[in-house]
């Protein structure tokens, strides 16, 4: 498995591509492509996948990507059946580029500059805007959307990826994280996965720490500890169904390492949020 290579065609007389998803899944493979995109979930929950991150996403999550920075969203299904919603934009540098070198914008082309490591954006920013953009036209979208980065350039936001390390070989690091993500509740073997991108396990775990700054080990910890948490608060099945259901071969384990990790046991944090 690696990550696709996604093509995107704004329609006739557009420059940027506006749409609205809603689905019983989210469908999109880990992928990339050329294009920034900014997503808002408007209904579900699940796993963001950007880059070598991985962390839960709710309704209102709005996160701002940059060029060629591979990404999918993978949502837990709704209890009731429904489906999971997002709006989706994306547009091209090339959109902004004659508008970077305005005063007025400098606040934008810093944004736009740190979303090469993917943005999260903190409270409802933009929300209004983003709800305009569906029934606009063509050329009144354009205008709102450069409102909407204007907005987004004034919110607080974190960056998702701290390191430069991701662009320095992407195929290597696509088809890393392509697989992890698809088998991380699996049994990880390290020379499989250094063999994968025709590493010895020696220099692939020097790739590896440089690129992350952590073990595959780790970084396939993180996975697995995340996806028991999103289970957790989004079922009501039983904690050691959903640590063997995440990739935890030992109960003693898994309940060690999530202490560690979120200072409670997996039964008691389930009780705290659920109670909020």
């Amino acid at each position: 498995m690696k990550a696709v290579y996604e093509q995107i065609q704004p329609g006739q007389g557009e420059s940027l591509l506006y749409k609205k998803i809603s689905l019983s899944a989210f469908d999109a493979p880990f992928h990339f492509h050329p294009e920034l995109e900014l997503t808002c979930i408007l209904k579900g929950g699940g796993m963001r996948y950007v880059g070598m991150g991985a962390e839960a996403f709710v309704p209102g999550d709005l996160v701002l990507l940059g060029p060629n920075l591979p990404h999918c969203w993978i949502n837990q299904p709704e209890a009731d059946g429904s489906p999971v919603e997002a709006c989706v934009i994306q547009f091209g540098e090339n959109l902004l580029r004659g508008t970077m070198a305005w005063p007025e914008f400098a606040g934008v082309a810093r944004l736009l500059n740190h979303a090469r490591g993917g943005l999260v954006f903190r409270g409802t920013p933009g929300r209004d805007l983003l709800g305009r953009l569906e029934e606009a036209s063509p050329p009144r979208r354009l205008l709102y959307f450069l409102d909407l980065l204007l907005e987004l350039a004034e919110a607080p936001y974190q960056i998702l990826i701290e390191t430069d390390a991701v662009y320095e070989d992407q195929q290597r690091f696509r088809l890393i994280f392509a697989y992890l993500i698809a088998h991380f509740r699996e049994r990880i073997e390290l020379e499989e996965v250094a063999d994968l991108v025709g590493l010895t396990p020696t220099s692939f775990c020097r790739y590896f720490r440089k690129v992350t700054g952590k073990t595959l080990f780790e970084v396939v910890l993180h996975y697995r500890l995340e996806a028991t948490v999103q289970l957790l608060l989004r079922t009501t099945r039983p904690v050691n169904e959903i640590a063997f259901e995440s990739g935890f071969e030992s109960i003693p384990h898994f309940n060690r390492v999530f202490k560690k990790w979120k200072g409670v046991s997996p039964k008691k944090y389930r009780l705290l949020n659920a109670a909020r």
